[in-house]
């Protein structure tokens, strides 16, 4: 599976997850960040893979209109550690344009690879 993600960035309802996940995302993308977070463990990104840490810093973040930074950096770390193809520049737009989008294709990564 190295190379690039195994689910396309607009597939909400893959497996693993399927339309829970989305639905989770859609509702309180904070909390799914925090959950994406935490799989990928301690010492990974910022906030140390803590969930609640995690929530709150994206939280924060996203009430100046910021979020994308803490969440590009998560993403380009996932994408360094599973070998995926892909660039800061990309990871920025994706997140800045399509945040829930890129919680789940990250969320389901880590749970396949995790």
């Amino acid at each position: 599976m190295s190379g690039e993600w195994s689910t396309g960035f607009c597939s909400w309802c893959a497996e693993p997850g399927g339309a829970a996940t989305c639905l989770y995302a859609w509702c309180c993308p904070c909390c799914a960040y925090g959950s994406e977070v935490e799989k990928l463990g301690a010492g990974e990104v910022v906030c140390g893979g803590n969930c609640y840490g995690a929530c709150l810093c994206y939280y924060l973040t996203s009430l100046i209109g910021v979020c994308c930074i803490l969440h590009m950096g998560t993403r380009s770390r996932i994408r360094e550690k599973y070998g995926i193809a892909g660039s800061s520049c990309n990871d920025c737009l994706l997140t800045m344009c399509c945040p829930l989008c890129a919680i789940c294709q990250e969320t389901r990564e880590v749970t396949k690879r995790g």
